[in-house]
């Protein structure tokens, strides 16, 4: 995983040069970037938190993180990240904390929104899709893609000043009970998480956006008991309740605090864009039925 080239991508409208190769990210071809991926040493002040039994230290221009087994992730200035990892840790799980909690986290530390949830395009416009662990959202996210729908970001949407939405890359991460009732074969991908049993799933190019568009709504998936789907569209202060609870990481960025500028920024999308929430049946496959009622509201919106 690791070599001594130079490798430049694009991803979350930035661009990037990294001592790591990743191949899951957009290729970039100019030698320009914002942010430095890197491989080095962990500062003694870290190591002896870690010892102490601290995993996180969260400051608007330095974080790092500590996960066992695999290795310590230094943020800086939103600009760098350092890569400290374990030995014998799998090249697959230094992989995805890299592109999932260091990046999201350094996002946060350049005052970037990013919200938990995937993004397919619909008419034209961004349908982000939130919810809590376990409502579906990865699902239905793979549902829309499969049902033609184009493709932006699987589990972080990044969400600019002017309300458009940044692709992240052409790949999913699925859970086996999602791949079985989609009709994956499990067999012809590649599991990146034993535990959870999580699989990897690439995104052809033809249904992968790469660049920014323009936002049209958030919803949020809920698990009910009611026997049919149900969407409502959520309005007043409630739409940035919504929104608040889905900022990707928000457990860790209440700890330090949102700035007034980071929250302007979620003020703007709940005063401007349309915000619904779904329920879904509780042990019930109704993919399909989800599918048919969001494309009705967003249609008729």
């Amino acid at each position: 995983m690791i070599s001594k080239v130079e490798h430049y991508y694009e991803v979350y409208g930035l661009k990037i040069k990294s001592d790591i190769e990743l191949p899951e990210l957009i290729k970039s071809y100019g030698l320009d970037y914002e942010i430095n991926i890197c491989v080095g040493n962990t500062p003694n002040d870290v190591l002896k938190s870690i010892e102490q039994g601290r995993n996180l230290y969260l400051d608007y221009k330095k974080i790092w993180f500590n996960i066992k087994s695999v290795g310590t992730y230094l943020i800086y200035n939103g600009n760098t990240i350092v890569v400290d990892r374990c030995a014998n840790s799998d090249a697959e799980d230094v992989k995805a904390y890299l592109l999932g909690s260091a990046l999201g986290l350094m996002l946060f530390q350049r005052n970037t929104l990013a919200i938990h949830g995937g993004t397919v395009v619909i008419n034209n416009e961004t349908l982000t899709l939130v919810g809590d662990s376990g409502s579906g959202k990865s699902t239905l996210t793979t549902a829309l893609r499969l049902h033609k729908h184009l493709f932006m970001a699987d589990d972080v949407s990044v969400i600019n000043d002017n309300l458009t939405v940044n692709s992240s890359y052409p790949q999913q991460k699925l859970c086996k009970d999602t791949m079985l009732k989609l009709g994956y074969k499990l067999s012809e991908f590649k599991k990146i998480d034993d535990d959870r049993e999580k699989y990897k799933v690439p995104v052809v190019r033809e249904n992968f956006v790469s660049e920014p568009i323009k936002m049209g709504a958030i919803c949020e998936i809920r698990v009910g008991n009611n026997s049919k789907i149900e969407i409502e569209e959520i309005r007043g202060k409630e739409k940035l309740i919504t929104l608040i609870n889905n900022i990707y990481r928000i457990e860790l960025i209440k700890k330090r605090g949102i700035r007034p500028e980071y929250f302007k920024k979620c003020l703007k999308i709940a005063q401007n864009i349309k915000f619904y929430r779904m329920y879904r049946p509780q042990n019930k496959y109704t993919v399909d039925e989800q599918i048919k009622v969001l494309e009705n509201a967003l249609i008729s919106s």
